[in-house]
């Protein structure tokens, strides 16, 4: 699905997609109550409450290196002005975006100019076939930023999508992504099997939802939403940039 698709069809079908997230989350809550409600009515309050907030609930206990403060990204270079970037690996419009912020963002970073936060989302999850795939490879992407190789793994990742509606790339050809990308560590492989930032990428996908994010690409700078569906999205985030950085 692409972003620059702005069709109220569009955007309706991806929000549903995130609010089926949020319902999908709640329901398990509430099936959690009632089992408090056997183990001990003193739980039941808290698991009422819970049970009624939309919002993502606790960070996992297990991030990626490079994890934001706040767990809900991973955080590259430093500088005054911030740059966030919502990204499904299942979306065509990311793939072109990121090549087309490629050079400003090389650019903006190695003046110091901007703290680049990335949040790899699974909102696409239902495009795939079997569905998921969004999730599996924020996953294995994860799993590079642990290897210092998370930006090269996304790349290559862009230039291997799959098309909407069929399969995702398997647990193999994730693993063998990441050689493209630079990665030798063993660990790696092991680490995309064991797919332990699952967890992860649901919360990071719930944040990005209760943020009011609910397409992608999304690029924030200062928190404000830079529209990058137009020819040059380079030289729209430049300015973005310039202007919050005066």
């Amino acid at each position: 699905m692409r972003s620059s698709d702005t069709t109220g069809a569009t955007d309706a079908s991806v929000r549903e997609m995130v609010r089926k997230r949020h319902r999908r989350r709640r329901a398990t809550l509430v099936s959690l109550v009632a089992v408090f409600v056997v183990v001990g009515g003193a739980l039941v309050g808290v698991g009422l409450v819970r049970a009624g907030d939309s919002g993502p609930g606790e960070a996992p206990s297990r991030v990626p290196a490079g994890a934001a403060s706040d767990k809900s990204g991973l955080v590259f270079s430093d500088g005054p002005v911030r740059v966030d970037i919502y990204l499904d690996y299942l979306c065509p419009a990311c793939r072109d975006t990121e090549r087309s912020l490629a050079p400003v963002l090389t650019t903006l970073r190695a003046d110091r100019d901007i703290t680049l936060v990335y949040h790899p989302v699974a909102f696409l999850d239902d495009y795939s076939d079997p569905a998921g795939y969004s999730t599996q490879a924020a996953s294995a992407a994860a799993c590079a930023a642990d290897q210092g190789h998370f930006e090269q793994y996304s790349s290559v990742l862009f230039d291997l999508q799959p098309p909407e509606r069929g399969p995702g790339l398997s647990e193999a050809q994730l693993v063998a992504a990441g050689r493209e990308a630079g990665i030798t560590d063993d660990s790696f492989a092991t680490c995309v099997d064991d797919a332990p930032y699952l967890p992860w990428v649901t919360y990071v996908s719930d944040v990005a939802a209760s943020d009011d994010i609910a397409l992608t690409p999304t690029v924030t700078v200062n928190g404000t939403r830079v529209d990058v569906t137009g020819s040059d999205p380079g030289a729209a985030l430049a300015g973005a940039v310039a202007e919050a950085g005066r």
